[in-house]
């Protein structure tokens, strides 16, 4: 029996997307109490407002760069063929 465990390509669009902009804007909220006009304050609110353009990218470059592929690390992955295609050697 043939499992097909890949997501959509909308799906994993989104899970990039959405894994990367979480990714800055929870580290963006690292320095969120800081008192305006430090560094800190100005780190925080610059990965913050960058968040969703990064993962608007991340998105868009999700074929080539995976962050959801990379973490699952491959497993769960099947390779689908046909059973009766002729395996050749690597």
């Amino acid at each position: 029996m043939i499992h097909n465990r890949y997501l959509p390509v909308w799906l994993h669009r989104a899970c990039c997307g959405g894994l990367g902009a979480a990714a800055f804007a929870g580290l963006g909220s690292i320095w969120v109490g800081e008192p305006s006009g430090t560094w800190g304050y100005f780190v925080s609110r610059c990965l913050m407002w960058g968040s969703v353009p990064a993962g608007i990218v991340l998105a868009c470059i999700a074929p080539r760069f995976s962050i959801v592929e990379g973490l699952a690390g491959g497993e769960g992955y099947d390779e689908l063929h046909d059973p009766n295609e002729k395996k050749t050697p690597d």
